[in-house]
């Protein structure tokens, strides 16, 4: 597949060798991973108890986001990864690198809605990348920056962030100017190259006289995978850390120009999601919350003015995407409101909270676009549970790549739902009820498909043994609903 904006040859790298109405539909609550929550807080969330403390509070600094989207944690050179990133390496090697940081949503505009929002989805309503806009009125941290004096500043790379789907709240300035053009397919979207929004950035900041807050997104490493030369032939055969690389290197000016600045400025780098690659049998995003779409890089830093040298920490305190606007308000001395689900990764850091915090998340686009069932699910300390009429719980801290389900499902789901009507409105309770009974119905469905499956495998068995035997076998009964499963749920 050609790739969907021209590529023109780039320097050698520093270090390298659709839019429609609003979907009006009943939130789906997540009761039913309240009672999960009850059950697994019991496991440990803090890992880490070392205080670091990297980051320093200023009233007056900077603010710069830079969200890289479709990139896995695993994939950057300071977490091990294939791809060589020596500009961001060189960011966390001074700042804090989370190294248990996660996602709400595998897709793009859900997630960058939580990261915007510091709400899950099931809160700021957007739960899929069309069919759904940000309710206007509500808060971003572009409206909670502004409030402190800064000028904010978005710049974005793909049109699934394009205006009309409400992130543009609170911004002074939203650059979403795309080529014209483009056709977009299943994988493929209209998109501006990353030094092309780098540029646009970096123009609005220079010409900035006061403290500024500013969102760059940067969409290459979204399938199909073309770096640019030179990284389409260093990286001939795994082409996705190619992109990465790129991206990497794109960002080296606009890293450098705020750490000549004389103001201090704090940088947070994270992804909206990450990518597959054949992993769990899915090639790029969207249908599963397996860790390698759903846990994300983090690096949180500070830069220029009288910051100083500070020395780089990993962390393996969780964090989450809704902890992302608290963390930020509280790093310029503004307050966090108290209704939002995260909390401020700063006293973390410092070892001064230690509470359980656990972490939603969900895939919906399979759910809303091809009637699979709803994936949610939740992480607590380093048990992942996800949420299906089979439902899957997995170990972490063992079982990095989630290969051993620990899920009994009589016991997971009768815990799951036990109770946790007490905890719930009138109206929660309702839609929880109504759940359980889809979520029965489609387990009774799934386990007589499977039990149909088995059968018409014997027998064509049976069949073949009688025929290798010389025996003249009867036709083969094949039940007129079994069928090759298309999902797992």
């Amino acid at each position: 597949m050609t790739r969907r904006r021209a590529r023109r040859a780039s320097p050698a790298p520093r270090g390298a060798g659709a839019d429609g109405p609003r979907r009006r539909r009943s939130p789906l609550v997540p009761a039913a991973i309240v009672a999960v929550v009850l059950a697994l807080t019991a496991s440990a969330w803090w890992l880490c108890t070392r205080p670091v403390v990297p980051l320093a509070r200023f009233a007056d600094q900077n603010v710069l986001l830079v969200t890289i989207d479709t990139l896995r944690a695993d994939a950057l050179g300071c977490y091990g990864g294939r791809a060589a990133t020596p500009v961001l390496d060189r960011l966390a090697a001074g700042g804090v690198r989370f190294d248990f940081a996660h996602a709400h949503a595998v897709v793009t505009l859900p997630s960058h809605a939580s990261i915007l929002t510091g709400e899950y989805p099931f809160t700021h309503g957007i739960r899929e990348n069309s069919g759904y806009r940000l309710a206007p009125g509500r808060a971003t941290l572009a409206t909670r920056l502004r409030a402190t004096g800064r000028a904010a500043g978005a710049f974005v790379g793909a049109v699934v962030l394009d205006a009309r789907y409400g992130l543009n709240a609170g911004f002074d300035h939203y650059d979403d100017r795309l080529p014209v053009g483009h056709v977009p397919t299943a994988i493929s979207m209209p998109e501006r190259r990353g030094d092309e929004v780098v540029a646009a950035a970096r123009r609005w900041i220079e010409a900035q006289s006061g403290p500024w807050f500013a969102w760059v997104h940067l969409y290459d490493p979204h399938a199909p995978y073309a770096p640019p030369s030179p990284y389409d032939t260093q990286y001939a055969g795994a082409p996705y850390f190619g992109e990465v690389a790129w991206v990497d290197h794109v960002l080296a000016p606009l890293l450098d120009e705020v750490r000549a600045g004389t103001r201090p400025t704090l940088v947070v780098v994270t992804s909206d999601h990450g990518e597959a690659l054949g992993e769990h049998g899915e090639m790029t995003h969207g249908l599963f919350a397996y860790e390698p779409t759903l846990r994300v890089p983090l690096i949180l830093a500070q830069v220029g003015g009288a910051t100083g040298t500070s020395h780089g920490t990993v962390s393996s305190v969780p964090a989450r995407h809704v902890d992302l606007v608290p963390t930020i308000l509280d790093l310029v001395g503004a307050p966090a409101p108290g209704d939002l689900p995260g909390r401020s990764l700063v006293p973390a850091l410092a070892g001064q909270d230690s509470s359980d915090r656990v972490s939603y998340f969900e895939a919906m686009s399979a759910s809303l676009n091809r009637g699979w069932a709803p994936l949610g699910g939740v992480l607590a300390g380093r048990e992942k549970f996800i949420d299906l009429p089979l439902p899957e719980l997995y170990d972490l801290a063992t079982d990095a790549g989630e290969q051993r389900n620990l899920a009994d499902t009589a016991r997971v789901t009768d815990r799951m739902y036990s109770d946790v009507a007490a905890l719930l409105s009138p109206d929660q309770r309702e839609e929880l009820e109504t759940m359980r009974q889809q979520m029965q119905e489609r387990v009774e469905k799934e386990r007589k498909r499977r039990a149909e499956l088995n059968a018409a495998a014997e027998a064509a068995l049976k069949a073949e043994r009688g025929n290798a035997e010389g025996k003249a076998p009867g036709p083969t009964p094949v039940p007129a609903t079994a069928k090759q499963p298309e999902s797992r749920n």
